[in-house]
């Protein structure tokens, strides 16, 4: 080989390097962007309502039939005297009268005391009663002598407007 030849080798060799690095500089200086936004993690972000469970009446406050005492999950607390329990553990209200939380000494073992929720007919009733008294009950007594005596008076008056639509239907 010739020296020009080696020396136009050489030069050609220095000015592909030379573009080679102009190029490689020119990638270097791009900046790339984005496309989409990038989308979070949906996993943990589901949540429900609070279920509004605990007392709804408190001792000493009047209640009637139905009213709702105490919601639950599981007993913690249990069905005393005229308090219903339904199927998710809700105590309710039997009959009218105030709310009494208690603890029954007679039912419960040493190491276990459950609390009970009853609903006494009287406000100064104290709970539990004793087994030997007898049991309080609220009789929804109808005064029947009462009762005949609207249902006869009713009567009478149907059978006058009767009448008096006869006499006007005739006339």
């Amino acid at each position: 080989m010739s020296l020009l030849t080696t020396s136009m080798f050489s030069l050609n060799r220095q000015l592909s390097r030379l573009s080679v690095v102009a190029d490689s500089s020119a990638l270097t200086n791009q900046i790339r962007h984005a496309s989409k936004k990038a989308g979070g993690s949906t996993k943990n972000n589901r949540d429900s309502a609070g279920r509004r469970l605990g007392a709804k009446k408190v001792g000493g406050q009047p209640v009637i039939p139905g009213n709702i005492i105490y919601r639950q999950r599981g007993t913690h607390f249990y069905p005393g005297e005229n308090v219903g329990m339904g199927k998710d553990h809700t105590l309710f209200a039997l009959e009218s009268g105030w709310v009494q939380f208690y603890q029954d000494p007679v039912k419960d073992k040493k190491f276990w005391k459950r609390t009970y929720v009853g609903v006494t007919l009287k406000k100064d009733q104290i709970l539990p009663t004793s087994p030997l008294e007898p049991r309080r009950r609220a009789f929804k007594m109808v005064d029947t002598a009462a009762y005949k005596r609207q249902l006869d008076q009713s009567r009478k008056e149907a059978l006058e407007d009767l009448v008096t639509l006869e006499k006007v239907v005739q006339a």
